[in-house]
């Protein structure tokens, strides 16, 4: 989160971010999250390391903030639900895109 967080107020964040996967558009996230308010929206880098799954970068709310996230699934299993192990992050990365209050917004 430090590195997504600075990097996103560096002068070269244009060309960082760019470097990132788009969902369901290129690179290691071409096939997923087509179809959601995802796609085209989160730029993220995958990861995985045995147990471990991870998904982090940026994303664009429908109330047009931008967020920086970083998830990660360690020791995780919903293979037993006919489901990919990557399918639980990408429905955060969805829920995430598909906001519609502002993190600012005042509490009611």
């Amino acid at each position: 989160m430090k590195l997504l967080t600075v990097m996103s107020h560096h002068h070269d964040s244009g060309i960082y971010q760019n470097a990132l996967p788009v969902a369901g558009v290129d690179g290691t996230l071409r096939r997923r999250m087509k179809g959601t308010p995802a796609a085209g929206n989160v730029r993220a880098k995958t990861g995985s390391l045995r147990w471990a799954n991870s998904l982090s970068g940026y994303v664009t709310t429908a109330a047009e903030e931008h967020l920086a996230f970083s998830l990660m699934l360690n020791r995780y299993d919903n293979t037993g639900q006919g489901r990919a192990k990557t399918a639980d992050l990408d429905a955060i990365a969805e829920m995430l895109a598909g906001f519609t209050v502002r993190s600012d917004s005042p509490v009611k």
